[in-house]
């Protein structure tokens, strides 16, 4: 079985890593796939267990994606899966469980995306799919269910990617098109407006796109020529600057190296420099920047003890990073979703890879 590690997800306080074999390891609280029955409260875990587990031993996946206690999952035989707290059975019947159930109505998915009680998935064809609780239209279709099932979001082109928010998405064309729907009051649809859209509008970027990222009521876009724009809410500083609370528009932010990939958690942004470097910047009250401090960073700024990082991602309030061959974690540990390192962990620790099997 291949160790290498293909790409990380981070949630609530869960935290996937995906390998090159297709097998999942879950560190952490609901959706890791280590969280034990009778738990009723999404972030707790065994304190003591920093050990990851294997999610659906028998499954191999080609996607994951970890959201509000709730995680996704794609396998390689295109079928699409659901495990972790789900108690209400959200866009569904599947019940609370850390084994995945197969969820039906989204043909051949290809990308997936869970949040706060929404999710979506792409298929094949880039069919956009949404489901979950449609609070301020936040699937983005005509639906009056308000725990809706699976159904295909109209009027769009060809999709790659979709990115959640606090009852919002930010949908990216295969042109480089962005698109936006759902709950507006800080500016993260990037309209120019504070007012809600219930259906997908499009975004205007003075760019083309490769990929975004969305944090609880921000958004970050990475332009093909890895410039990065940002807009909706500025409150600790994660669109870059200090000079409003909210930006309803797409901004340039200012950064000292071309950015490769970008990450979004609650009130915090993190970037990867094509030399290997991580940058963060925006809400640091657990340490989730990795600068040795809780205090917020209203401008990139550069995190020191990593070098030629390959991947990031960002949870509420943890962020990981993918060395050669070994994962990093900081900021938030309570649920031991970085494994054994500090509950509050101020800087970078490497906590898992070398070959390491989930069980030493």
């Amino acid at each position: 079985m291949s160790s290498n590690i293909r790409a990380v997800s981070a949630g609530k306080s869960q935290t996937l890593a995906l390998l090159g074999s297709g097998d999942v390891l879950g560190w952490g609280g609901a959706g890791s796939g280590r969280y034990k029955p009778g738990y009723v409260d999404i972030c707790s875990a065994p304190g003591s267990d920093s050990k990851p587990v294997y999610v659906g031993s028998s499954l191999r996946f080609n996607r994951v994606s970890a959201g509000y206690g709730v995680s996704l999952g794609v396998s390689n035989q295109q079928e699409l899966f659901v495990w972790g707290w789900n108690p209400i059975g959200i866009g569904g019947d599947q019940p609370s469980s850390e084994i995945p159930n197969s969820i039906a109505g989204v043909t051949a998915p290809e990308f997936v995306a869970a949040g706060q009680s929404i999710f979506a998935a792409i298929d094949q064809a880039g069919s956009l799919y949404t489901w979950g609780f449609n609070v301020d239209r936040a699937l983005g279709r005509a639906t009056e269910q308000l725990n809706a099932l699976p159904g295909v979001v109209k009027g769009l082109p060809v999709m790659k990617a979709v990115a959640l928010g606090d009852h919002f998405m930010i949908a990216l064309s295969g042109d480089g098109e962005v698109f936006s729907f759902g709950s507006n009051a800080a500016g993260q649809l990037g309209l120019g407006h504070l007012t809600n859209a219930e259906t997908p509008t499009v975004v205007q970027v003075a760019a083309s796109l490769s990929s975004i990222a969305v944090g609880a009521t921000h958004v970050l876009a990475l332009g093909k020529q890895g410039e990065l724009y940002g807009w909706g809410s500025n409150q600790y500083g994660q669109l870059g600057h200090q000079h409003r609370r909210h930006d309803s528009q797409p901004i340039l932010i200012a950064m000292p190296e071309r950015i490769t990939e970008i990450a979004a958690g609650t009130h915090f942004s993190m970037a990867l420099a094509a030399s290997g470097s991580v940058y963060a910047w925006g809400w640091n009250g657990y340490g989730q920047l990795g600068l040795n401090d809780t205090q917020p960073r209203s401008s990139p700024t550069k995190v020191l003890g990593l070098a030629g990082i390959q991947s990031i991602a960002a949870g509420e309030m943890h962020a990981l990073a993918i060395g050669k061959r070994v994962l990093y974690g900081w900021g938030s540990n309570e649920a031991g979703q970085i494994g054994r390192a500090a509950r509050q962990q101020l800087t970078p620790a490497p906590f898992w890879g070398n070959g390491q099997s989930a069980y030493e």
